[in-house]
């Protein structure tokens, strides 16, 4: 069997950890990869191997925050690779795609060794770019595809459309394209809904319109939103993938947004459900301070 690693180096009890995840697997006769780049923070050079080669192991375990969860599914979801995610985020970070904490890493492994587990898969969406006729980017996402402004407090227009049937155009300072898991993320923050990861689903969501009358859409996962932008020559906008990867846009590009044909798998191990993170890790309904 064999273990791939996703690793947050710039904390340093993931990287602890890690490191002492790795021996106690290797003990039990597991093979495990490190990505090329963290082998050497872990003091663990020998057991570096390319992306796709910890990407498709026989299951990844992600050390981090949920910042680290949405890397580690770029790289798997190719593979159909299921991920555990151990939380060792910052105070800031909820970790809520995160499944079991370090204290708890040894139990949830001993499990998945065991196959004692669920796996729970997860919409992706993708986006296509297409320049002056031709295909200029192609990106995929579990959290959401967002389309934004640049450095500079200018208004982006953007034409949007849902399969053939022109919806309107936006000047706001950008769109959010979230799939249900990426509902609690940006979407939220932008006065986005809540929505369960279960349900098959693509939301679009406005960030500050200069409208009052426009409200996020959600369309069926088998259905198609395209986005024209129309801004003006000297503004900037980009693409971004998760939050992590960026991509310029010029006046002019298409971004066609769908359902992605990969997913990602979660490795679940009877713990907190949707509800009981909304409550626990996003204090749903709560008044701080009182």
């Amino acid at each position: 069997m064999t273990a791939g690693f996703v690793v947050n180096p710039s904390r340093e009890p993931a990287v602890q950890c890690a490191g002492e995840l790795a021996r106690w697997l290797q003990a039990r006769g597991v093979v495990v990869r490190l990505q090329e780049d963290v082998a050497p923070v872990i003091g663990l050079e020998a057991l570096a191997a390319p992306d796709a080669a910890v990407g498709s192991a026989d299951f990844v375990v992600a050390f981090g925050g949920d910042g680290t969860l949405l890397s580690a599914s770029r790289l798997t979801a190719p593979y159909d690779t299921p991920i555990l995610g151990i939380h060792v985020g910052g105070p800031a970070s909820f970790g809520f795609l995160t499944e079991t904490t370090p204290a708890r890493a040894p139990e949830a492994l001993e499990r998945v060794l065991a196959g004692q587990y669920r796996v729970d898969e997860r919409l992706m969406v993708s986006a296509e770019v297409v320049r002056d006729g031709r295909p200029a980017g192609s990106f995929s996402a579990l959290n959401d595809l967002v389309i934004a402004k640049g450095a500079l407090a200018r208004l982006l227009k953007m034409r949007i459309s849902v399969g053939d049937t022109f919806i309107a155009t936006y000047a706001a300072d950008g769109i959010i394209v979230a799939t249900p898991t990426g509902s609690t993320a940006y979407n939220l923050a932008a006065g986005g809904p809540l929505i369960h990861p279960a349900v098959r689903v693509i939301v679009l969501t406005p960030i500050c319109p200069h409208t009052l009358n426009v409200r996020s859409l959600i369309i069926g996962d088998e259905e198609r939103a395209r986005v024209v932008v129309v801004t003006d020559p000297r503004d900037v906008a980009l693409l971004t993938v998760d939050g992590q990867v960026g991509f310029e846009l010029r006046p002019g590009d298409v971004v066609e947004f769908a359902r992605a044909a990969c997913r990602t798998r979660f490795i679940t191990l009877d713990g907190a459900n949707f509800y009981d993170k909304l409550q626990t890790r996003l204090r749903l309904g709560e008044r701080f301070g009182t």
